[in-house]
């Protein structure tokens, strides 16, 4: 058998992981790149996410971040900015280049790398950027049923990381980024200094979202337990409606933070003393934290998505056709897997951490 590509990489190395899309993916990642540096700290690691994600990385002392920027639809824009990556990629001169994720754009950037070695995952389409290929997760691990962070180490220990399991997921929160996400809870009506409890009530797919109403009545009783509870989501007109949404439903002024850039939500969320909200990226920055939270399950597998070894409680209820694509609910006239929770589930589930 050849050396594992870890093993056989030259002293002082740089490695490229490309990881685009997926904000909760870009977290989950930090596990397995933490590793390989623990393993191999000469290395020069790097992962290409989202030009808005590079914040998670910001302050890591360990992992650096290059973002691919979409340039805003404008076709013009977004061919100058990836034909500037694309130099980038090559000055750093990369040894092994690494597609988590398996898209046409990662493939072609994995090519573009210049890197002499590129891995790809064996079902990967568009086999002319890959030098080598990973076998299913399973196989390496041996069971199925894998966490999303348990399927990549199987990446990572096929290409030579030791250790049977995956480590935690962690992030690291810039000063400036905890700053500037105070100056906007004090901006929005909070009080940052005080116990606050982050309810993230947004996502992309209607059927993972629950009832704005709902969330409505959480935030009134966590006012009533002396917490003030802080609305956040990305700053687009459907999550700002959505934020609308909930607000609307009561007499309360909730708080609202719809223009934090992806740092200034990591360091909003490291502030809280609990995190109520769907499963999306911003519930795996919580588990990075370990910020205690409370994670609705509808669509979506809490085997492969649930908070990776963090102090989490899951609120989901069983349906024979979970999971699902998401995109849409071709069960019920409505997504009941996310609509079938109740109040007093999710405050069932706070009262473990407050």
């Amino acid at each position: 058998m050849s050396t594992p590509l870890f093993d056989s990489l030259p002293e002082n190395s740089s490695v490229l992981f490309i990881r685009l899309r997926n904000l909760g993916e870009a977290v989950l990642d930090t596990a397995n790149l933490r590793a390989l540096k623990r393993y191999r700290p000469d290395l020069r690691v790097t992962t290409l996410v989202e030009a808005l994600y590079t914040d998670l990385y910001a302050a890591d002392p360990e992992v650096e971040a290059l973002g691919l920027s979409r340039g805003g639809g404008d076709r013009r824009s977004s061919l100058a900015a990836r034909l500037g990556l694309v130099r980038e990629l090559r000055r750093r001169r990369f040894a092994a280049a690494i597609n988590l994720h398996g898209g046409p754009t990662s493939a072609q950037l994995t090519l573009a790398s210049g890197a002499p070695r590129r891995v790809g995952a064996a079902h990967f389409r568009h086999g002319y950027a890959y030098t080598e290929r990973v076998p299913p997760a399973e196989q390496v691990i041996g069971r199925a049923d894998l966490h999303t962070v348990e399927s990549q180490f199987a990446w990572f220990k096929w290409l030579g990381l030791p250790g049977e399991e995956p480590g935690l997921t962690s992030l690291s929160v810039a000063p400036e980024a905890r700053a500037a996400a105070a100056e906007k809870l004090r901006a929005a009506g909070a009080d940052p200094a005080a116990p606050y409890v982050v309810l993230a009530p947004t996502n992309e797919f209607y059927t993972k979202r629950w009832p704005p109403d709902r969330y409505a009545r959480v935030a009134e009783q966590l006012r009533a337990r002396g917490l003030q509870a802080v609305l956040t989501g990305a700053p687009t007109a459907e999550q700002e409606a959505q934020i609308e949404s909930v607000r609307a439903a009561t007499s309360l002024a909730l708080p609202a933070l719809t223009t934090l850039t992806v740092g200034e939500l990591v360091a909003a969320v490291a502030g809280a003393r609990l995190f109520v909200g769907n499963d999306s990226g911003p519930a795996h920055i919580a588990a990075a934290l370990k910020v205690p939270l409370v994670v609705l399950f509808g669509p979506a597998s809490s085997v492969r998505w649930r908070p990776w070894r963090a102090p989490a409680a899951l609120v989901q209820n069983d349906f024979p056709c979970n999971p699902c694509a998401m995109y849409t609910c071709t069960a019920f006239a409505e997504p009941e897997c996310i609509r079938s929770i109740t109040v007093a589930q999710v405050l069932g589930a706070i009262e473990s951490f407050v």
